[in-house]
């Protein structure tokens, strides 16, 4: 036991030890947070930019040859029409730059669809602003007749469902049901994203700097093999805690600046559901599937003669973690398809396509049980062919290993 807390205390230390490590966690916070800033103070700025051009849009020339446009509603923009026989006119004094822009609703306009913009500038602010003017001009004439201003706003931009399920009787959470077993899918590819690749490259550059030599007269490779994946575990632990905390800070902070967080679909934090059975299956299939990548991983890193060519062998279960994506409306809602209960005990995509269907509950109890073995056995495989290729691959240093050593006695 001893050997094994020296395994894993010294993996653990030389990941989180690394400055990457803590460069590559803090960056992607403050990267999204950047991100979120520059939108916001990107809209801000083009809305300032677009209220100072409205000011100056009073050199604007419409014309209406639709009969559509409603003459009030120029007028309360602090425009005019113009006669329909001054627009070549009034195009020509947009083309040498005396008026700033022409707006021409032709004839056709109810069967076209398309009315013309002329523009004396190549502003793309002042190029949408003006064709958000036109559209505002024509949207309000059309639905003028509907009478006051809230019916008028209503048409134009709908109103927002509020969505009752029913099942079985009962009223059902609906999307906020998915919410809680949903996240074990963003936990998933976090982890495997940021961990699994530490067993492939830690395996891979022992074998290939030929320490692994060394550390086989200390320790047993089953003893090694577990330590590692452990550290990794720990690792994956403290990630998961790391965006977490971020996550509960973020939200406080939001709480408290009075700032109330609007999430799509429906989403109401108040309504989560918690429930254990679909939060059991999504962190039974987040570890197992985390394990028994890590397994093929290390098993790629101790057959493959150097990093470069276990990377690229590697490649093939980075596809199998993202191919669901592919099927993930066929998943969601045609469980009965026989692609979807291929993907369901596929090893290399059992554990994604396991996860979404705990989520959206379409596997059952007994589904859930089976997918959930048929990921053990893998689990437990890949472990095995791990420590087998790890005790092989410190006896051939400049060749791949072969499928037929591995299941030699």
């Amino acid at each position: 036991m001893s050997k094994l807390q020296s395994v894993i205390r010294h993996e653990y230390l030389t990941i989180v030890r690394q400055p990457s490590f803590w460069i590559v966690m803090i960056a992607i916070p403050v990267l999204i947070g950047a991100i979120f800033a520059l939108t916001f103070l990107g809209n801000q700025s083009s809305a300032s930019r677009i209220e100072e051009l409205s000011k100056d849009l009073k050199n604007v020339a419409i014309v209406d040859n639709s009969g559509l446009v409603n003459k009030d509603v120029v007028t309360a923009s602090k425009l005019s029409l113009s006669p329909a026989d001054q627009t070549e006119t009034l195009r020509q004094q947009v083309q040498n730059g005396e008026k700033d822009s022409l707006i021409v609703f032709p004839a056709d306009l109810k069967t076209g669809g398309t009315y013309q913009i002329y523009l004396s500038t190549n502003d793309l602010t002042k190029t949408s602003t003006v064709n958000s003017l036109a559209d505002s001009i024509l949207r309000t004439s059309l639905f003028l007749p509907l009478g006051s201003a809230e019916v008028i706003a209503l048409a134009q931009n709908g109103a927002a469902a509020t969505i009752t399920i029913y099942e079985n009787g009962e009223e059902s959470a609906g999307i906020n049901a998915y919410i809680a077993p949903g996240l074990f899918i963003i936990l998933f590819y976090i982890i495997f994203a940021f961990s699994i690749s530490y067993m492939l490259t830690s395996v891979s550059e022992e074998k290939e700097n030929r320490s692994m030599e060394m550390v086989l007269t200390y320790v047993k490779p089953r003893t090694l093999i577990v330590g590692k994946l452990l550290a990794v575990s720990l690792v994956s632990l403290t990630q998961v805690l790391f965006f977490g905390i971020l996550a509960v800070l973020a939200f406080i902070i939001m709480q408290q600046t009075g700032n109330g967080i609007a999430l799509p679909f429906g989403v109401d934090l108040a309504k989560i559901v918690l429930d254990p059975m679909a939060i059991f299956f999504g962190a039974a299939y987040l570890v197992v599937g985390f394990l028994m990548y890590a397994g093929f991983m290390t098993a790629t890193a101790a057959a493959a003669p150097s990093t470069k060519e276990a990377n690229s062998f590697s490649s093939v279960f980075f596809i199998g973690a993202f191919i669901p994506f592919y099927f993930v409306v066929m998943i969601a809602t045609d469980p009965n398809n026989p692609i979807v209960n291929f993907l369901t005990y596929f090893p290399l995509t059992s554990p994604v396509v396991s996860l979404i269907r705990n989520t959206v509950d379409n596997l059952g109890v007994a589904g859930s049980f089976a997918s959930l073995a048929v990921m053990i056995v893998f689990m437990l495989l890949s472990l095995w062919v791990a420590v087998k290729a790890f005790k092989l691959g410190a006896l051939e240093f400049n060749q791949t290993i072969k499928l037929s050593k591995l299941f030699k006695k």
